[in-house]
């Protein structure tokens, strides 16, 4: 009781909103804090007070108390039976128990500032420290008691709040959010009631564009209660914030209204016909909500979900709170006030997951760098981050006019949704390009084309020249072997690679990774994959009736670099299945060390360091450089050669190659002797046959740029691990790992022997929260994501739309691999995956088919998808969520969606 009363001297019971010390989260939770800096704002706020967490936490300070809310933080969320039970035993608990004389007394105080306690009737609102916060609204997960009259009822509906922080949602939420529940406390508002004439919701960003500068209201008559519940229908109104202009105004046919009851409590009433299709709100008060939403959105500074009320003409705001569904907008943003639009550099690369800061950084510098060595010039901020990804800003490719057709057609071939999306803002908003530039600014955007491209830049040159030669090269050229091809991407990979380690101390090694991107983007020339490419349209364009032969000559490459990946791990599990004793030791997943010490476990660990020599500075999502490349942690590998053993056999990843060369080889004779007829029957034969060897001869490159690129990752990650290990020994840094949160500019303050002011936890959690976010493929300096689904009618109701890249239809179980190197899966399995990069080549092995949430029609996952005749869909958002391990699922990659089975 002693240390009670100390807290009690300098914590109030109960506290005004107007009070100053209101706005403290911890003292009056995220809705009263809230309500508070909206007071001190002069935004008009009904009055009121807060109860506070203090009484909250004096209240539940017994010993039974603290034993339910012990177990319940031990409870398993699947067990719904045991949260439920075990909350409803707490809750019964707290409305139990005794709110003392002397809290009871500082309410009634309270409520006769406001009023007569027994004639005025009051919302009683929950307000819990982990409500209304940036990353975790819990918008609903507590109790509200409106039209609450007398000090007696007003105790009750208190003591019922504080027990509904104990609702099966909360307790469900919070533990999906890692909050421990004895970590949080609940405080109440007691607000003078307002009956309003008119109620509804704010978002001062549209929820389901993202755009910041629309304003969207939802509005009714009576308690907005009736709305939230979804028992009414609200008119739907979007405002452009900046103009005012009510860009729509929707009446919605709302049959009934909720109202304050004349004794206490609400009561629905029935409405009129004439109410039912009449707008409830004029020009002038949506305008004025409009204002008010501005105001309160600058005051927190950020976009926020706000609840309002008209009573006698005036509008009353009870509630602001922050919109946590919102990917975040671009940084930087644009210097002038043009719309930009910005593609997803993830997406691009079939990697749309979020990355931590210091590999921001490096891609940003690399994008930026490109730019300019493409003739774009410096002057622009050409890349941006958004959400833990990268973003390169298009705009000015946009303000062509001819690539404002061209370019969502280009990049559909990376990702569907990416080109649907481009093609969308550009429909709706193309003309937003060209306003305020004048002739000479329209010229100077064309840098990079034409004259400009071909005397201005070092770079871009080749790149032309690179696609002449591989047109070209698709009808005359004679297949170079590919070992050449591969030789020289290695090279050029490797060069830089040293030149990143050539220095002896970290800072210059670590300056290196950037004063080298110049390099980095010089490659060799892409014409053979060009002119693969080039005879891979032409041979689907010419036989459009015969898509099965044109996808057979897509398979059968023992050569190629995926294949090879894929056939050194079926050659370790034939070593493991010649050494009984190294097969039961994987089986057992047991440790390099344990695999070296078993019988002809010696020849098995030689045989995988020759694998690492080849392909060990590979990774799944190998761009973002923080995550481990292959030859510091094969166990994802050695998972698929388990998998091998248990359900492959002998040498049968190396009879499947040669099955699909020799359907490649029949299905090429077929197609020659369909072009064979007619006078110049022979002529197409000889063309036919030129751009098949083209195509089998050219496409097996196409994975060098990233073989040969991977070199450099692996240098720029080897680096920065070795910052890491020194800033710990420095004492700069707790952990190695902390080095990839730090932004580029404390990298090199910390390497020239300056201290790390950064809050690693805090930056962590940030990034935790972007990589549960779905990026968009296209987003635009407004915050809106324009609209990139695949839209089509002849699908089964329920089923998943995306890209089908792989011809087929697979039935099967599914298995949702989020990282390759902790799941295991099993052969005959559907592949369920974020993204397809070349890390996740070893999973193929054993699919029967795969879904993936990004990529396209030439991205890594669908290429190796056709190659090894997997159906195969792509672009599927939210596979991995919407999708459960052991679901069964029936693969569509002809048509492009995936069922979902019982």
């Amino acid at each position: 009781m002693t240390n009670r009363g100390k807290i009690r001297s300098s914590t109030p019971y109960v506290i005004s909103l107007s009070d100053s010390e209101a706005t403290t989260h911890d003292l009056v939770g995220g809705k009263g804090a809230n309500l508070a800096q909206l007071v001190a704002a002069g935004v008009p706020v009904p009055e009121g007070f807060c109860v506070t967490t203090h009484v909250f936490r004096e209240l539940i300070d017994d010993e039974q108390t603290r034993e339910l809310i012990d177990e319940i933080s031990e409870l398993d969320l699947e067990d719904s039976a045991a949260v439920s039970d075990k909350g409803a035993a707490l809750r019964h608990r707290i409305e139990e128990l005794n709110i003392s004389t002397e809290i009871r007394e500082e309410i009634e105080s309270a409520l006769s500032k406001i009023g007569n306690g027994s004639e005025i009737t009051y919302a009683v609102r929950s307000s819990a420290t982990a409500e209304d916060l940036p990353d975790a609204s819990f918008a609903g997960q507590q109790e509200t008691s409106l039209n609450v009259q007398g000090v007696e009822d007003i105790v009750d509906s208190i003591r019922s709040c504080m027990a509904s922080l104990f609702t099966d949602r909360a307790i469900a939420y919070r533990t999906k959010n890692q909050i421990p529940h004895d970590d949080v406390a609940l405080a109440v508002v007691v607000q003078r009631m307002i009956n309003p004439e008119v109620s509804g919701i704010l978002f001062t960003a549209d929820p389901m564009t993202g755009n910041r500068y629309t304003t969207t209201i939802e509005a009714g008559l009576g308690l907005g209660e009736a709305f939230v519940s979804g028992e009414a229908t609200t008119d739907s109104i979007r405002v452009d914030t900046q103009t005012e202009e009510i860009l729509d105004y929707e009446i919605g046919d709302q049959q009934i209204a909720i109202y304050p009851h004349p004794e206490s409590g609400t009561e629905t009433i029935e409405l009129p016909l004439s109410k039912r299709t009449t707008r409830v709100l004029t020009d002038e008060q949506v305008r004025t909500l409009v204002a008010v939403g501005k105001e309160i959105s600058n005051l927190f500074e950020s976009p926020q979900d706000i609840e309002w009320c008209l009573e006698d003409g005036e509008v009353y705001v009870v509630q602001s709170r922050p919109i946590t569904s919102l990917f975040p907008v671009p940084s930087p943003g644009p210097k002038d006030d043009q719309l930009h639009v910005y593609v997803s550099l993830g997406h691009a690369q079939a990697f749309a997951e979020a990355m931590p800061p210091l590999v921001r950084d490096i891609w940003m510098a690399y994008t930026q760098t490109t730019f300019e060595e493409f003739g774009f010039g410096s002057d622009t901020q050409w890349a941006a981050e958004a959400g833990g990804r990268v973003y390169m800003d298009v705009t000015k490719l946009l303000q062509i006019r001819a690539l404002q057709d061209l370019l969502p057609k280009q990049l559909a071939a990376t990702s569907e949704p990416m080109g649907a999306a481009l093609e969308d803002i550009v429909h709706r908003r193309g003309n937003e390009f060209f306003t305020k530039r004048s002739a000479t600014e329209k010229l100077a955007a064309i840098p990079g084309l034409a004259t400009a491209a071909w005397t201005g830049t070092k770079t871009s040159r080749p790149l032309l020249i690179a696609m002449a030669s591989g047109f070209l090269g698709a009808f005359i050229g004679t297949p170079a072997p590919p070992e050449s091809e591969e030789a020289k991407w290695k090279a050029w990979g490797m060069n830089i690679a040293t030149q990143v380690r050539a220095p002896d101390n970290l800072a210059e090694r670590s300056h290196a990774i950037f004063n080298l991107l110049d390099e980095a983007i010089k490659f060799p020339s892409t014409g053979p994959l060009l002119a693969a490419i080039t005879a891979g349209i032409w041979l689907e364009q010419r036989f459009p009736n015969n898509a099965e032969d044109v996808s057979a000559i897509e398979r059968g490459f023992p050569h190629e670099l995926v294949t090879r990946i894929n056939l050194g791990l079926g050659d370790l599990a034939d070593i493991a299945r010649d050494n009984p004793a190294v097969a039961d030791a994987l089986q057992r997943d047991a440790s390099l060390e344990e695999l070296k010490s078993v019988e002809g476990g010696e020849n098995f660990i030689a045989a995988l360091d020759k694998y690492l020599d080849e392909f060990g500075h590979r990774a799944t999502g190998e761009i973002d450089i923080s995550r481990p490349r292959w030859s510091e942690d094969p166990s994802g590998l050695l998972a698929t050669v388990r998998a091998n053993l248990e359900y492959g056999e002998k040498e049968e990843h190396r009879e499947h190659i040669r099955e699909l060369e020799s359907e490649a080889s029949e299905a090429a004779k077929r197609l020659e002797e369909l072009a064979d007829h007619g006078v110049l029957g022979s002529v197409r034969k000889r063309l036919i046959r030129q751009l098949i060897r083209t195509y089998r001869g050219y496409i097996q490159t196409r994975e060098y740029p990233k073989q040969g690129s991977a070199y450099m990752f692996a240098s720029w990650r080897d680096t920065l691990c070795d910052v890491g290990e020194q800033f710990v020994s420095e004492g700069k840094l707790a952990d190695p790992d902390d080095v990839w949160f730090l932004r580029k500019e404390e990298l090199f303050a910390a390497l020239e022997g300056g201290s790390i002011d950064v809050n690693v936890k805090d930056r962590r959690a940030e990034f935790e929260r972007y990589a549960s976010m779905d990026a968009p493929p296209v987003l635009t300096s407004e915050g809106e994501a324009p609209s990139g689904h695949i839209k089509r009618t002849d699908v089964p109701d329920g089923a998943l739309v995306g890209t089908g890249v792989s011809g087929g239809i697979v039935e099967g179980v599914a298995r949702v691999v989020r990282d390759p190197a902790e799941e295991t899966f099993k052969k005959g399995e559907i592949l369920i995956a974020p993204s397809s990069d070349p890390g996740w080549t070893p999973l193929f092995l054993n699919a029967a088919g795969m879904v993936v949430e990004v990529g396209g029609q030439m991205s890594h996952g669908a290429l190796v998808a056709r190659e090894y005749g997997l159906p195969a869909v792509v672009s599927v958002p939210e596979a991995t969520r919407r999708i459960e391990t052991g679901q069964r699922v029936r693969v569509n990659g002809t048509d492009g969606f995936v069922e979902l089975l019982k």
